[in-house]
């Protein structure tokens, strides 16, 4: 369980996070979904969409996130099997707090489900965690 203020704190429940240090459900990460709200919400509300580095490209960062968030929502309303966790479906602000945590936490498995994706994340993290598994 877990908070992310607008104007505020972020809140993390301890319990829950010594709950996914044991084995929680695969790609959840509380620390790194509230965080991630956070960066989304320094352009204003979260809404999936935090500020971008100066070199990356708005419409295809948008153009490709909106893509994959409307496939996932039609993978979980035809009740298809998704490789994203279904509560990434309830908001853009949550896919990209989801897909955030996949990013760190199984980038394979996001990379696997939508590469532009993955790739429109290195360039918002500034990192490529599939390298460092290599």
């Amino acid at each position: 369980m877990g908070q992310s203020w607008q104007r505020g704190p972020v809140i993390l429940s301890w319990g829950s996070i010594a709950q996914e240090l044991t084995g929680g459900r695969a790609g959840s990460n509380l620390v790194l979904h509230e965080f991630s709200h956070k960066l989304d919400m320094l352009n204003g509300r979260a809404n999936g969409f935090p500020p971008l580095h100066p070199e990356m490209n708005l419409q295809r960062w948008t153009t490709v996130l909106s893509q994959a968030f409307a496939r996932l929502q039609d993978q979980v309303f035809h009740h298809e099997a998704a490789c994203i966790d279904d509560y990434a479906t309830t908001h853009p602000a949550e896919f990209f707090a989801v897909i955030s945590e996949y990013f760190f936490m199984y980038p394979n498995v996001l990379q696997h489900y939508c590469a532009e994706v993955y790739e429109q994340l290195i360039g918002c993290y500034r990192q490529d965690p599939l390298r460092r598994q290599s």
